[in-house]
């Protein structure tokens, strides 16, 4: 009796302390997922530095981390100035030049009007469609300027986002060992779900960045081809609007396409949906797979539908954590049935 009350008492300080350390740690999870997921992904040049030029591990950290912003940091904010930019001055063009605007409406409205014959009614249209496109033209750059004026707030989490990638980098054998001594797997079976881990997540991220590229500058492309202003931006966000499965790029090409169409310029409506079609069906079905599917060695479908529900489940980063999550249940499931063999 007194071996089973030391148990329980132990057992339930240990799980009050965790779920106190878990209360304590919440408001910064999202800081060290990202850092983990950073630390993954800049974990092949901090190594390369380090053993290769024998660089002391802090200051291969530090380098790692410096290229890292370099690369990524200073294009996205570029790309986030200019797209505040882009909206305000449409924006202002929008609420300024009436005569335009009602002359865009009223040729949307031509066109809507024979929907009158089959009872749908289209009046106050051209209202409605103002009042539509100055309040989400207006909401998207209040929004875009307030996450951008909370400097503060993005300043320090970023910092401490940096922070404990460095101490993730530097200290990874550390943690791998500590974390290796509480487990109640093997040895052999941390290091396969680590492995696998660390693979799939490497070739998640190195993936979707070529993909995106790729993208960005099919979309640039198009654009520029078919006389859109800002095929730059529009291509960036066309490349980042690859990341969301199966609708993402419409949201670009199609209001693009839809206005040329609307203003009688047939021809260039016509070009950019095609072009744009049939560059990402030859992305999805030929070069996505092949970059994708290929480095982290899951079938396409199962990558499909991990990003589906990791987005769902994770935001964002569920595009990195869904198909890793599939990938190491493979594993789990390879476990069990060699426990079952045994």
């Amino acid at each position: 009796m007194k071996s089973v009350l030391i148990a329980g008492t132990t057992l339930t300080v240990i799980l009050g302390l965790l779920f106190l350390l878990f209360r304590i740690l919440q408001p910064f999870l999202f800081i060290f997922l990202t850092a983990f997921i950073l630390s993954v992904f800049l974990n092949p040049l901090f190594v390369y530095l380090h053993q290769r030029f024998r660089l002391p591990k802090a200051a291969a950290a530090i380098f790692a981390m410096v290229v890292f912003i370099l690369v990524v940091t200073i294009p996205f904010s570029t790309i986030t100035t200019l797209l505040i930019k882009e909206i305000g001055d449409l924006l202002s063009f929008i609420q300024t030049n009436a005569g335009s605007r009602n002359e865009l409406t009223q040729t949307v409205y031509s066109y809507l009007n024979h929907l009158n014959q089959w009872g749908i009614s289209t009046k106050n249209f051209e209202f409605e469609a103002n009042k539509y496109i100055v309040t989400t033209l207006g909401f998207l750059s209040t929004s875009l300027t307030s996450i951008l004026s909370q400097t503060f707030g993005l300043v320090f989490n970023g910092l401490l986002t940096l922070l404990v990638t460095f101490y993730f980098l530097i200290h990874k054998e550390a943690i791998i060992q500590y974390v290796t001594g509480i487990n109640l797997l093997s040895q052999a079976n941390t290091e396969r779900l680590t492995s696998r881990a660390t693979e799939v997540m490497t070739a998640t991220i190195r993936g979707n960045s070529i993909v995106i590229a790729i993208q960005a500058v099919l979309g640039g492309v198009g654009f520029a081809i078919f006389g859109l202003s800002s095929p730059v931006l529009l291509g960036a966000l066309y490349g980042l609007a690859s990341l969301i499965p199966v609708v993402g790029i419409t949201l670009v090409w199609l209001p693009a396409a839809a206005y040329f169409i609307i203003t009688g310029n047939l021809v260039s409506g016509i070009g950019i949906a095609a072009w744009c079609i049939i560059s990402n069906l030859l992305m999805d079905n030929v070069i996505s797979p092949k970059i994708v599917a290929g480095e982290t060695r899951l079938h396409p479908l199962f990558i499909l539908f991990g990003v589906l529900g990791g987005v769902q489940l994770f935001g964002l980063f569920g595009i990195i954590l869904g198909p890793t999550i599939i990938a190491l249940s493979f594993i789990a499931l390879e476990m069990y049935h060699q426990l079952l063999d045994e």
